[in-house]
Parts: structure tokens; sequence; C-alpha cells
């Protein structure tokens, strides 16, 4: 059935650029589209001939094929827009003719509406051609393109952009434009975490605005470079960005004059270049998820040119949903494995297309020596900040490790982390005391007073404290007494009555000990 599918699609599509037999041929592309999956991917895979015929000198035939390939893209996929991306860019390129961009224009606008995550995914590739375009002598194509322009950049998912996104439009449309824009940009507060999408979608705002001769207008620039790439979560949303923008940021460090400007350049460099660091990341591309579609179909995984091409078109798909880290189960099953075969292994081959989208682990001498404490990796937040992510640990018991990191990187929130039980593999107190010693102590009510004031448990001798804290917080198997804890401080140096003078007296409140001293106590 595929082949005779693939042979009618093949046949239409040849007959399309005639003048007499085009649109019928083009009304009969757009009704295999109520096929469904059987005729996708070959329907998709001749999208760019239709969209070139956008460009036909008939009108007819121009009208024709924007329906066809409006049916086409309404029917299609999400996870088909990568295969579709070398259509739209002949489409957009130089050579196009005017109606053909407008067709692309129009067709990729629509993307943009109905998949949006999808067009986010492929905005770095699309945001400069369209955002050129806007700017095209050709009001038909400028208008176009505007209309595009507007709806590839509402696919960012960035709440904090949104209420300037039409002055990005703008910007792409004249010099004295993206002036204005830059200096509302300025204004900008990112709170929310910033993605490839949204960097992309400020990439032709940015090119122009580092290119110009102003040096106002390029610090500003550099400004919001460094207000978006501070609120970067992830490292690898900067990587398909850094290209073209850190070349940018570079010439403006070298060619400003202002010390104050030159300053404020080297800054946002800095942090463009920071926010990419430690980026793992890895895109799976066609002919890998072909491979392992192979595997995965075992005999069944041969046939005749139909079945290649549909498979390649499944691979695609595949692939798409994996770099766009998708992984829902129900999303595989009808977005990707569209039809049989491929229906009957979408499971394992998501699984399988999930593990090959880690990146390689780092290769590490292995420590065999002695009892494994915690093996693992882990991530961690603080508040919304991702500070740590995919982080890989391994602890042997009866063994001092040290933890170093520059200010504010996370080291005390992943101790507190590990104390407080957060540390999603670690092993629980019942099985391992873990103590997060500090010089400040968390206030804990521990009673009433007559008078209505709570009693703080900092308030109590340091004795009581150390015996609290291990029979009601730690909750010790044998509970420990009065005797032992004064003793214990004792030996530790602690002052008691009757015995020599110390900074610290294990009968005085927690309140009056120093930072150090109170270190101590915890050891304890």
């Amino acid at each position: 059935m595929s082949a005779a599918m693939k042979s009618e699609v093949e046949g239409l599509v040849a007959k399309i650029t005639d003048k007499n037999d085009g649109p019928e041929a083009l009304q009969s592309l757009a009704s295999l589209t109520s096929k469904g999956a059987e005729a996708e991917p070959f329907l998709v895979g001749s999208l760019g001939s239709i969209l070139e015929a956008c460009g036909d000198k008939t009108k007819t035939v121009q009208d024709a094929a924007l329906v066809t390939a409006q049916a086409i893209v309404d029917a299609m996929s999400p996870y088909a827009v990568q295969a579709c991306v070398p259509a739209i860019q002949s489409g957009l390129g130089v050579k196009a003719k005017p109606p053909h961009k407008v067709g692309t224009l129009k067709v990729l606008e629509s993307m943009a509406e109905k998949m949006p995550s999808s067009i986010g995914h492929v905005l770095v590739t699309l945001a400069m051609p369209v955002a050129e375009l806007t700017c095209d002598i050709k009001k038909e194509v400028k208008e176009a393109a505007v209309k595009c322009m507007t709806a590839i950049c509402n696919c960012t998912g960035n709440k904090d952009l949104e209420p300037f996104l039409p002055f990005v439009v703008k910007a792409a449309q004249s010099i004295d434009q993206t002036h204005a824009c830059v200096e509302r940009l300025a204004g900008c507060i990112f709170v929310q975490n910033v993605e490839t999408p949204a960097l992309a979608a400020m990439l032709p705002v940015l090119s122009r605005g580092l290119n110009d001769k102003v040096e106002e207008v390029k610090r500003t620039c550099c400004l919001i470079v460094d207000n978006m790439c501070k609120v970067v979560e992830d490292p690898a949303a900067v990587l398909p960005i850094m290209p073209r923008l850190e070349p940018l940021v570079k010439a403006a460090v070298e060619k400003m004059a202002n010390p104050e400007a030159r300053g404020m350049a080297e800054r946002a460099l800095k942090t463009l270049q920071k926010s990419a660091e430690g980026a793992e990341t890895k895109e799976v591309d066609q002919t890998e998820a072909l491979k392992l579609i192979k595997e995965a179909l075992g005999d069944k995984a041969s046939g005749d040119d139909a079945f290649e091409a549909t498979a390649k078109y499944v691979a695609s798909l595949a692939a798409m949903a994996t770099n766009m880290r998708s992984f829902d189960t129900d999303a595989w099953k009808q977005k990707v494995g569209i039809l049989p075969p491929f229906s009957e292994v979408t499971e394992d081959l998501r699984a399988k297309m999930e593990i090959a989208a880690k990146p390689a682990e780092e290769i590490e001498e292995e420590d065999t020596e002695g009892v494994d404490l915690y093996k693992g990796s882990f991530s961690l937040a603080y508040g919304t900040l991702t500070l740590l992510r995919d982080t890989k640990m391994h602890l042997k018991r009866n063994r001092f490790y040290g933890l170093l990191g520059p200010n504010q990187c996370g080291k005390t929130t992943l101790m507190r982390a590990i104390a407080n039980e957060q540390l999603e593999g670690f092993p629980k107190r019942d099985e391992l005391k873990s103590v997060f010693v500090e010089h400040e102590i968390e206030d804990e009510e521990v009673g009433v007073q007559d008078d209505g004031f709570p009693i703080l448990s900092v308030d109590k001798p340091g004795w009581w404290w150390i015996m609290h804290t291990c029979n009601e917080i730690y909750k010790v198997e044998t509970p420990v007494t009065e005797e032992q804890c004064k003793e214990l401080m004792k030996k530790t140096g602690f002052g008691y009555p009757g015995g020599p003078d110390r900074a610290a007296n294990l009968e005085l409140p927690v309140t009056s000990y120093s930072g150090g001293w109170k270190m101590k106590m915890q050891l304890c």
C-alpha cells in the first residue's frame, strides 16, 4: 500500500508545474492528507516542491500550492518540523521568487500557531532569515514577513519577554526601530529561566545593535546579553547561539573606545561565556535514529523504497522529539510511531532514544578500594535557580573529602540538602548520621514560658541542646543522657562548674557561645 501511495504522490508532484494539470494535481495532493499517516511521509517529503509552486507564474497554481501546503502542515506530526526546515530555508532564500517567499512565510506562520514548541526548537535557524525579509523591497513579502516574525517570536515560551516582542518585530524592519527596541529591552527584568528560543528571538535585534555605529546602542545590547544570560539555568541552551553572538560581543569589547561601555561589553562577554560553561548536550540525528529503528524492528527492518522512505521519515520524527527532550509515551505513540510496523516498537525506540540523548559519561579513574557510601548523580536548586544539574558524586567510607567552589555556587546548599535528607539516593539518617556544622544554629521552639513567650532551643544550656538534637532530631537508637553530653563537652574543652575557666561553659545558654564554640558543640 505504501508503494502505491509513494508512486501516486510522486506522479502528482511531477504535474504541479504544468499550467493545465497543476491546480488539479495540487488539489489531489491536498485531498491525500485525509489518508493520514499512510500519506504523511510522502506529502511532507514533497513540501519543498509544493512551496516552490507558490512562485509559479500562474495565479491558480500559486493559490492551489498554498492551500496544499497548509493542508499538509495541518495534518502532519509536530515533530515533522525539522524535516520541513530545508524546504522553508529554500523558500526564504535570496534565490526564491517573491510569491515563493510569501507562500513559505504564510506556511511558517501557520506552523508557529499550531506547533509553537516545535518552531521554538528550530528558531535559531529561522529567526534571522525571516527578520531579513521584514526589510524586503517587495511590499507583499515584507507584510508576510512581519506577520510571520510576530508568530515565530511568540514561540519563545518566555513570559518576561512577551511584552517586548512587538518591539522586537519592529526592530527587524529598520535601524531607527532597532535603537528604540534596544532601549526598551534594556528595561526588561528577566526572572524566568531563559532558554534557547528566547535567545534565538533576540538574535536579529542583538545582531543589528552590536553592529551599530553608535556606542551607546552597543553598550545597551551588551547589557541585555548580560541580563539574559544571568538567568540561563541550562548551559546547553546557550550553545546554539554562541557561534553568532559571541563574536559580536567580542568585537564590541575590542572596538569600543569609551572605557565604561567597554567594561559593560567585557562583563557581558564574561557572563555569556560563563553561562555556557559545563554544557553537556547531545543531538541525535536521523541516521542514528534510523539505526535504532531497524534494530528494534529486527526481521521487519527491510522492504521496498516506500518502506525505506517511511522509515527515514519516522526516524526524523524520533530525532526531533528526542532533541526536544520530549519523551511522553502517549505523544510518541500518536506522533512518532504513526503507522505499522513502527508503531509496534515505539516504546522500545523511545527508551533507546532517551538513552542515546544523554551525553557520554566522563571517563574517570574508578576507585575500587573501600566501601561505597554514595555513588550517583543529582540536581540541586535554590528557589527558582538551578545550582547543580545531573552532578555526579562518588563517596567512600572512612575518607576525608573537601568541597571547593566559588561563592554562590551551592556548597552550603548541598551540605544542607545532605543533612536534611533532601539528596536523592543519599543514605538516610537510620543508615548514616549526617551533621552539617554551621556558625549559626537554627532556632527551634521547645516550650513556652509562664508569661507566654516561647522558649527556644538556643536559650537552653549547651549540654541540653546536644541531648535534644540527638534524641529528638536525629532520634538515635540508644538515647543519650545528660551525663554523657556533659562529659563529652568537658573533653572537647568546654568550661563547667568547679572546672577551669573557659570562654564557653556547658551550663550556659547556646546564645552565649561564639561561632567557633557553637561549631565545637555541634561536633559533640
